[in-house]
């Protein structure tokens, strides 16, 4: 079985998800881009399922329902939830996030003649990005990561199931 596109999905998302998380570090980062990202995470990781599930229709949909099975309810409503906010980034007004802001305290040292002394008490400001999973508000990229480390077992799973 040739899942060689499924796969390379896989590494999109993973992909976004590196994005994501570098720009969540930058101070003053820009938050379009970090939305520009989640919204191609949400995508390529919806499209793992899509086409194992078009791709592979008689096998996969039973096999799938057996699976789901056997996650804990906050794993299932997790791929619920990104499953309905990748619905609404892409069908309706975008993706339930929310943004907020983060401070990062840092002293700036001051230096005359070649030396450093004492320093100005600074404040920077940085987005933070937030997805409500299960009815708690999650830092988005952690969200991201756990559901993407649900979907690489998963791939797995089903190809050591039918080779």
């Amino acid at each position: 079985m040739d899942l060689s596109r499924v796969r390379k999905k896989l590494a999109e998302a993973d992909f976004f998800l590196a994005k994501m998380t570098k720009q969540e570090q930058r101070p003053l980062g820009d938050r379009e881009r970090f939305e520009y990202y989640l919204s191609a995470f949400l995508n390529a990781a919806r499209t793992v399922d899509y086409r194992l599930c078009h791709e592979q229709e008689p096998i996969y949909k039973p096999w799938r329902e057996a699976w789901n099975a056997h996650l804990s309810p906050e794993e299932n409503g997790l791929i619920k939830n990104m499953i309905d906010d990748r619905n609404l980034e892409v069908h309706e007004s975008g993706s339930r996030r929310s943004v907020g802001q983060e401070d990062i305290d840092y002293t700036r040292p001051m230096v005359r003649s070649g030396r450093s002394f004492g320093g100005e008490n600074l404040v920077a400001h940085k987005a933070t990005f937030s997805l409500t999973i299960n009815g708690t508000d999650r830092r988005a990229t952690e969200a991201c990561r756990e559901y993407l480390d649900l979907l690489r077992p998963m791939v797995a799973e089903f190809e050591d199931a039918h080779p």
